[in-house]
């Protein structure tokens, strides 16, 4: 362990960690899992005083929107330390039981709530289809009929619908769709915030009118 302290970076701890033995591991959890964490927000009735972008209560802060802090995992955790004793008050006040955390809750809670703060905002199917034609998306290829035959019709695309899937689409078809471009002169087109998310959500409401 000594090495660490003249290696920087995250890496290395995760290396030092890795190395450790077994039971060294489990006393240093590095992770939750997100999908219990989500049942641990229900049966601590989280959501009575909290909302998760918009949906449920607000007496409490929106915990879908903490991510534009940037905060960390850690920081999570700190911030609902600070938070502790005016939640334990309100919980009084509505009538809630205070529900300490047993076993891996706490990390798995946290684990939802980080992912959570990953999801994209909705994307504005408006804005999207003039990117569509702005980024020259329509030279190529169509949406339900709509732009070039140069490229596959989108349509093929409606059965996916999770954002993980849509990356390693756009990143496995950006090797083939370099050629085409430099073939016909084109511009590479480059995406800028929330710009790939508003096309996808044209796409999507194309695909979804023509079921």
């Amino acid at each position: 362990m000594a090495k660490l302290r003249h290696t920087a970076g995250p890496v290395a701890l995760l290396l030092a960690l890795f190395a450790l033995p077994a039971a060294a591991q489990e006393r240093y959890v590095l992770w939750g899992d997100a999908r219990k964490g989500q049942q641990v927000f229900v049966e601590k009735g989280c959501g009575s005083c909290h909302a998760i972008r918009g949906t449920a209560p607000g007496a409490g802060p929106d915990l879908g929107r903490i991510g534009a802090k940037h905060l960390t995992m850690t920081q999570i955790a700190g911030a609902m330390w600070n938070h502790a004793p005016a939640m334990k008050e309100a919980a009084k006040a509505k009538g809630i039981a205070w529900k300490p955390f047993a076993g891996s809750e706490m990390r798995d809670l946290v684990a939802f709530l980080y992912a959570v703060n990953l999801m994209d905002e909705p994307g504005d199917p408006r804005r999207g289809a003039r990117l569509f034609v702005e980024k020259g998306c329509a030279t190529c290829h169509s949406v339900t009929e709509k732009g070039g035959k140069i490229g596959p019709d989108l349509r093929q695309w409606k059965r996916y619908g999770s954002p993980i899937l849509w990356g390693e689409l756009m990143w496995s078809h950006a090797l083939k769709m370099e050629d085409k471009v430099r073939e016909f002169g084109l511009r590479w087109p480059k995406f800028e915030e929330n710009e790939m998310v508003d096309l996808i959500a044209y796409i999507q409401r194309e695909l979804g009118s023509r079921r």
